[in-house]
């Protein structure tokens, strides 16, 4: 074969390659354009998903003023999100990675505008992570925020999330099996402290999240309640009832909070060993709730270390008796999800802002 030949031969090849990009490209760009225009449904389709990589490389070569980034960015966000929920429909186990949001990150740190970029990344980054919080995808969520608490590192908001996470981690700590117990061999012992070692690790870790919140915001007063608690579980009961105690008081606590901080108060004043005093921070709790079988089970329990047998059998068999009438979650229940609920209300404002 001639040199000649050969070079025509692989002519073809190249502009086919090139048309193939370009359409590519186009399918790409046409996608951000529709969803900047309110077309929701486009992050269902897979023909703009090829070769993302390559086409925030082209986005890089654009003029900025002509690229819709907070478009693109939730672009890939509602896909993310459209593919965990389709996983979650077929009974799948949902992917322990996110390529979409990590386009969209990528694509929000080309805004070059630094009060835009600001305006939107921020509260980007926390949707995410109680979308993923949401979704009991707790290690990809603690990845996410310690991504935006790089950026934003004192932003109370993203810190009590952060800190709620860990504290839902520590859940997942189980205690050690029965013939772990029974029969403790050196190696089962050694494996004991270190699950001990990493669960007071957590806890630490969720303390000094929270305080470094609380310095930021000293009104957010989940972050209070959450830190008495783990204070609380840290062995540390003193200190978290002076937590407790000031999250209760405070004038800016609503119902639902005001009630878990007398709830784990009581608890904390248990462990000093304080039963009647629990006995009123119980009491306090179930003013609050009237129909939480948690805080009369609570309640009962610190009746009965006080010697109040008649009253806690009371309380047990008045909690056992309207225990169907409930028709709302206790605030207790909703604890370990933090303010995970959030995460779709704060994702349709950004949806509305990039739409504009």
């Amino acid at each position: 074969m001639s040199e000649r030949s050969a070079i025509w031969r692989v002519v073809p090849l190249v502009l086919v390659a090139t048309v193939a990009e370009a359409a590519d490209s186009s399918a790409y760009r046409d996608a951000i354009e529709r969803y900047r225009r309110g077309d929701r449904y486009v992050a269902g389709e897979t023909a703009w998903t090829a070769h993302v990589s390559d086409e925030i490389g082209q986005l890089k070569r654009l003029p900025a003023e002509s690229v819709p980034y907070e478009a693109a960015a939730m672009l890939h966000t509602d896909r993310d999100i459209h593919e965990r929920e389709a996983a979650e429909q077929a009974e799948e186990v949902a992917p322990d990675t996110a390529p979409h949001l990590d386009a969209a990150r990528q694509i929000l740190a080309l805004i070059r505008d630094d009060e835009r970029r600001r305006a939107f990344e921020r509260p980007w980054f926390l949707a995410v992570t109680l979308h993923l919080y949401r979704r009991g995808q707790w290690a990809l969520a603690l990845h996410y925020v310690d991504e935006a608490l790089r950026r934003y590192e004192d932003d109370p908001l993203l810190l009590l999330a952060r800190g709620s996470l860990l504290e839902s981690q520590t859940a997942l700590d189980l205690p050690p099996a029965l013939g772990d117990v029974l029969v403790m061999t050196p190696s089962r012992e050694s494996g004991a402290l270190s699950r001990r070692a990493e669960h007071q690790a957590r806890l630490r870790d969720a303390e000094a999240t929270y305080r470094r919140a609380l310095r930021g915001m000293p009104d957010l007063v989940e972050a209070r309640v959450r830190l008495g608690r783990v204070l609380c579980q840290r062995g540390e009961p003193v200190q978290a009832a002076e937590e407790l105690a000031a999250a209760a008081a405070h004038p800016q606590a609503d119902q639902p909070t005001r009630y878990l901080a007398w709830l784990f108060l009581g608890a904390a004043r248990e462990a000093e060993k304080r039963p009647r005093e629990a006995v009123e921070a119980y009491r306090a709790a179930m003013a609050l709730d009237t129909e939480s079988t948690v805080a009369a089970v609570a309640l009962s329990h610190a009746l009965h270390d006080a010697g109040d047998r008649g009253a806690s059998q009371d309380v047990l068999r008045a909690a056992l008796s309207g225990a169907r009438r409930r028709r709302d979650w206790d605030a207790w229940w909703k604890y370990r999800w933090g303010r995970s609920h959030e995460a779709e209300a704060r994702l349709e404002a950004l949806r509305e802002q990039a739409m504009r």
